[in-house]
């Protein structure tokens, strides 16, 4: 039995808890998080960290990325294995705190967007070459948000290191990195305009280019949308991959539509169109770390390599951004 707590309970650390508990062999033992005033019907409010470190074989953190690299760290002095939330932190340099990984421990980071059932046929097919070589991709993920977002700890540039590109837009930022085998240039124009709060940006329009692999790409990030939208669309040398929409607990980002087309010049194809009914990226990563975990074997998804390689676009994104902002 792998005896888990919780360091931060929030939104998504009581969505990992209803996943859990259907788990035979794990047994969440309690939480800690200062912010939260009353215990849980279902879970123990432990009263210090220490307490909680010394009942878990396991960790799950949930918490702002200022505060998450510290705890990794101290989770794993103390010997357990930890799943954080993304982001890993506020910049790659956040992350050298994190002095070297006990290979007998699972570190694993929360990039769940990796997981969805369209993600996975995306990257099998891919992998499988039969649509020759990616040659461009195309993402957006955009959303809205009213003036309470003003008093989140996600419009903290201290707390968040950034405003919505590394809020949201990372997990796309991370599944085309992933896709198209690391970038190494970057461009951008990020906006802070509309919240007018310096260096939280609303809106990030960015080019992407992977100089070893010939693949270009353009990605813009939003809470200006207006209409919840996510989309990845994919060419390659042979026809095309296009998602549209996103299975998510919010259920605000519409059916999950993966549309598979080849070249006209190609006879007797049929595009391939699947709609996805369920969201299972949220049982299938959990029970990764766990196998992990009970099979002594590294995460299988995003682990501290992962997290340094994203934190490290992300800060070469911000450092050579030009800026638009709301005139005085």
């Amino acid at each position: 039995m792998i005896k888990t707590g919780f360091i931060g309970f929030g939104s998504f650390a009581r969505l990992r808890l209803s996943v859990i508990q259907e788990f035979d062999d794990v047994h969440p033992v309690g939480f800690f998080d200062p912010n939260v005033e009353t215990a849980s019907a279902l879970l123990k409010k432990f009263k210090t960290l220490r307490e909680l470190l010394t009942c878990s074989d396991a960790v799950l953190i949930s918490v702002p990325p200022y505060n998450a690299p510290k705890l990794v760290q101290k989770a794993l002095e103390h010997g357990l294995h930890v799943f954080c939330e993304k982001p890993p932190g506020v910049s790659e340099k956040s992350l050298s705190i994190i002095k070297s990984q006990n290979f007998d421990l699972v570190l694993a980071y929360g990039f769940n967007h990796r997981l969805h059932d369209s993600v996975i046929h995306i990257k099998k097919l891919i992998d499988s070459g039969q649509l020759g070589n990616i040659l461009w991709m195309r993402g957006r993920y955009g959303k809205e948000v009213d003036q309470s977002y003003l008093k989140n700890w996600r419009c903290d540039k201290k707390l968040n290191g950034g405003g919505i590109l590394i809020d949201q837009g990372i997990h796309l930022l991370d599944l085309m990195n992933w896709l198209a085998g690391g970038f190494d240039f970057a461009q951008a124009v990020l906006s802070d305009r509309y919240l007018n709060v310096k260096k939280v940006e609303d809106n990030a329009f960015i080019n992407l280019t992977s100089s070893k692999n010939g693949i270009s790409c353009s990605l813009h990030s939003t809470i200006t949308q207006w209409r919840y939208l996510f989309s990845l669309e994919i060419f390659c040398e042979f026809g095309s991959i296009v998602l549209n929409g996103l299975r998510t607990q919010s259920g605000r980002y519409g059916d999950e539509v993966l549309s598979i087309n080849k070249r006209k010049d190609f006879e007797n194809y049929t595009d391939e169109v699947t709609v996805y009914e369920s969201n299972n990226s949220w049982s299938r990563e959990m029970a990764a770390f766990f196998n992990s975990i009970k099979n002594q074997q590294p995460y299988p998804h995003s682990s501290l390599p992962e997290a340094r390689e994203i934190m490290k676009l992300i800060d070469n994104i911000y450092k050579n951004a030009v800026w638009i902002r709301r005139k005085k």
